[in-house]
């Protein structure tokens, strides 16, 4: 069945409402960047990968993770310094390469470039997000929390294991699924939205406690 109007205004709100924080961190002066919008944010990590210089990839990179563990308390700072002090000249170079050729690279294709703290889905995805949120969006295990109130929707096709995402072939796969699902979201009910405009929708309907809502959303549309 199509969603109905409540189910619409619920996931318009939930767009408007995202509200992730977007830390940033500008490693030429070692200081937080605050107070960014989050086309702001996306813009700055975007042209951070997409740079000819490798040490801005890098910094994108790191920007990434930073991101990704804003919520986490000391944590960002951590992973962020594992990644920068054993990530390899070689290993940025061909990640730039792989970003300048391909947009929206697989997500196979980025984890076998074997980058420090981007082995599994939910990271790996955030690359590509940022790569190209118009077509991408992210997957982690908050997302995969519809899935056990709907088992039959466009998540079944990963496959988890007891702590993670594991970046293979079929997760590779199921990925574009997934974002195929959301672009198909958008065009149908909210057709100004991106495809992670509607992931950030059901990320935040699941951090307000509604993963059923979100799952109906998912399931219905």
């Amino acid at each position: 069945m199509p969603l109905d109007t409540l189910q619409v205004n619920k996931l318009t709100d939930a767009v408007k409402g995202y509200a992730f924080p977007t830390a940033h961190f500008d490693f030429s002066t070692q200081t937080p960047v605050v107070g960014l919008s989050m086309t702001e944010l996306e813009t700055r990590i975007q042209q951070q990968l997409l740079n000819s210089s490798v040490s801005q990839v890098k910094n994108g990179l790191s920007n990434v993770l930073y991101w990704g563990f804003a919520q986490m308390g000391g944590l960002a700072s951590v992973r962020v310094e594992r990644f920068r002090s054993t990530v390899t000249e070689a290993q940025l170079e061909q990640a730039s390469e792989l970003f300048a050729k391909h947009r929206r690279p697989a997500l196979y294709d980025i984890a076998r470039l074997k980058l420090p703290q981007f082995s599994k889905v939910s990271f790996v995805s955030k690359i590509r997000m940022y790569l190209d949120p118009v077509e991408s969006a992210t997957l982690d295990r908050q997302i995969m929390q519809m899935h056990q109130v709907h088992s039959d929707t466009v998540l079944a096709a990963f496959k988890e294991d007891a702590t993670s995402i594991p970046t293979s072939i079929v997760n590779s796969n199921a990925y574009e699924a997934w974002c195929d699902r959301l672009s198909h979201i958008a065009q149908t009910y909210l057709p100004s939205a991106r495809v992670v405009d509607i992931e950030r929708g059901l990320f935040q309907m699941i951090q307000s406690g509604d993963v059923a809502g979100a799952a109906g959303i998912l399931k219905g549309a």
